[in-house]
């Protein structure tokens, strides 16, 4: 298994998938602001002077992040981005449940809220938080053993 998981075709296709998801997400956010904005604020944790500004300025950085990542661009930066992105969002998408919101992620698009949506958001992001994980580990490794 461990064979499998650094094979360099895997990590490559592990990267391109990775970056796709991150450029569709941030295009189709940047198709609808007003409508991710919306999204935003369902969560209820950031203050209104601020929904805004973050609905303009997350999507062109995970569509920059994304392309970084399809390309081989700065892999260990972009796969730290997509770390924290995906940490972020997980915890957003937590604290939502645990409150009993009703929330729609906004993640691919505007649709209507739910919890089972919710949940299933929360997982995707896990298994994002695992992709960026195992590639940061492999990039950070590479980095290391390149520099000796």
């Amino acid at each position: 298994m461990k064979r499998f998981i650094f094979n360099r075709w895997f990590l490559f296709a592990l990267r391109v998938i990775l970056g796709a998801i991150f450029t569709y997400a941030g295009i189709t956010k940047i198709q609808e602001p007003l409508n991710f904005a919306d999204s935003i604020a369902t969560f209820q944790m950031l203050p209104s002077q601020l929904i805004n500004i973050f609905a303009l300025a997350l999507p062109p950085f995970e569509i920059i992040v994304g392309l970084m990542l399809i390309t081989g661009w700065k892999v260990r930066l972009a796969t730290f981005a997509t770390l924290a992105l995906s940490v972020i969002f997980a915890i957003a998408l937590g604290q939502a449940l645990v409150r009993g919101l009703e929330v729609d992620c906004g993640c691919f698009g505007s649709g209507e809220p739910s919890v089972l949506k919710t949940w299933a958001s929360l997982g995707r992001d896990i298994l994002l938080i695992a992709a960026s994980l195992l590639l940061y580990g492999v990039y950070s490794r590479r980095g290391r053993e390149d520099a000796a």
